[in-house]
């Protein structure tokens, strides 16, 4: 009786280590890396704050991103209005609640600059999305053991990561902390979809 408890528990144990490992990422920083660059369509939903220095906002974020071309939709809280910001390398299209008309420019760093005031660099937070630094600038990073980021320092700005969940095969972040110039924003991801 001793013999086959004592079975059954090196079965349950070696069963729980070969889960474990099926759950951790393959290939550790370089292989989430390599997984993190085939990944160019995907949804993400979840609550975007702002903290600025003179204010304070909450809403719903819903991201579009297929290769080049994004769509970033705010809803702000209990039908508040909503914010749109769309484009691709050729062009980027704002909208905010009491415009007339969407404004439209180059890159979405301008429309931001020019409307908001900000200085954000919009082009690179889908790879800071996903969990990856920018290949655009140089960067600072730590990594988990397993190979998952926990923090980036590129172009002034701060990403701290947590709450990785595995999707599709991806590891992806669930929370992500982002501060720099006077601003704060926290994204509690909810949901990702994965189209690749």
């Amino acid at each position: 009786m001793l013999r086959i408890t004592r079975l059954t528990a090196l079965a349950l144990a070696l069963l729980l280590l070969g889960g474990c490992a099926a759950l951790l990422p393959q290939g550790g920083k370089e292989g989430q890396l390599t997984r993190l660059n085939e990944l160019h369509n995907w949804q993400v939903r979840g609550k975007l704050s702002v903290v600025t220095p003179d204010d304070s906002v909450t809403g719903y974020l819903t991201w579009q991103q297929q290769q080049d071309q994004y769509d970033l939709f705010i809803a702000g809280p209990f039908g508040s209005g909503s914010s749109r910001l769309q484009g691709n390398r050729q062009q980027a299209e704002l909208s905010l609640p009491g415009w007339p008309q969407p404004q439209q420019a180059r890159s979405p760093e301008q429309l931001m600059l020019t409307h908001l005031g900000w200085n954000f660099p919009v082009s690179d937070i889908r790879y800071w999305v996903k969990g990856q630094p920018s290949p655009n600038g140089r960067v600072t990073s730590q990594y988990s053991d397993q190979g998952l980021l926990t923090q980036l320092q590129q172009h002034g700005w701060e990403i701290r990561y947590s709450r990785y969940q595995q999707r599709g095969g991806y590891w992806l972040p669930g929370l992500i902390r982002i501060s720099g110039y006077d601003f704060r924003f926290t994204f509690a991801i909810q949901e990702w979809t994965l189209n690749d």
